[in-house]
């Protein structure tokens, strides 16, 4: 009786996790969740991921973190590749007036969880601390190429 139970549960976690995981891996727009601010009333700028696909700044394998304020910085990024297991992290710039913080993350194809925190400084020099805004990206995978498939030149394909 009880090994039906586990099994009714793990059925319905299973599918619980492709309906909440499916819509990020089936469109080109990832699942966002802004992070908060406090302690700055104006606000920030919204908080993009973009990949390759979306983006011709971001390589593959990578995703571009970028906050669409001109003259705001800083604030921590931290991933975990659900594919590979891998983890990382990384920090957006200091404001630099005219331009937009943004950052490129080595992250490896797969689908990709993200975090976006900490102090920050808006465009009105406000300081402020992110409370985690979250994210959800599919990174594709590089593109194949010919003659990079492990084949030799004089294989027949």
């Amino acid at each position: 009786m009880k090994t039906r139970t586990v099994r009714g549960i793990t059925v319905l976690a299973a599918a619980g996790a492709t309906a909440f995981a499916a819509p990020a891996l089936g469109s080109a727009e990832p699942i966002d969740f802004q992070p908060i601010p406090i302690g700055c009333p104006a606000g920030i700028g919204v908080v993009d991921t973009e990949t390759a696909l979306a983006e011709e700044d971001a390589e593959p394998g990578q995703i571009e973190y970028e906050i669409e304020q001109e003259g705001s910085g800083g604030g921590q990024i931290s991933w975990v590749n659900l594919r590979t297991l891998q983890l990382g992290g990384g920090v957006l710039p200091d404001a630099i007036d005219e331009e937009e913080p943004a950052v490129a993350l080595q992250t490896g194809d797969g689908l990709v969880v993200s975090a976006v925190w900490g102090a920050h400084q808006n465009a009105g020099g406000e300081g402020c601390f992110l409370l985690p805004g979250v994210d959800l990206t599919n990174v594709p995978p590089a593109a194949v190429e010919d003659g990079e498939a492990g084949q030799d030149d004089d294989t027949p394909a």
